[in-house]
């Protein structure tokens, strides 16, 4: 079976790691204490699955079959 996006998990892979590596700058540049990075991480991760259940909500045909 034939990927229809091949480049994709390394395009994923690589904008993870740019924000992980955005987050530790920020963390850094504004002295954020480190006990408030695992709220910080998991705001954004509600954050990026409502956009994602909201996108996918537009596009019932999309994802996997």
């Amino acid at each position: 079976m034939a990927c229809r996006r091949s480049g994709f998990g390394l395009m994923l892979a690589g904008a993870i790691v740019t924000v992980v590596g955005l987050a530790v700058v920020l963390m850094h540049t504004f002295a954020i204490a480190r006990e408030w990075t695992t709220v910080i991480v998991g705001v954004a991760l509600l954050g990026a699955g409502a956009v994602r259940a909201a996108l996918r909500q537009r596009h019932p045909g999309a994802g996997a079959s």
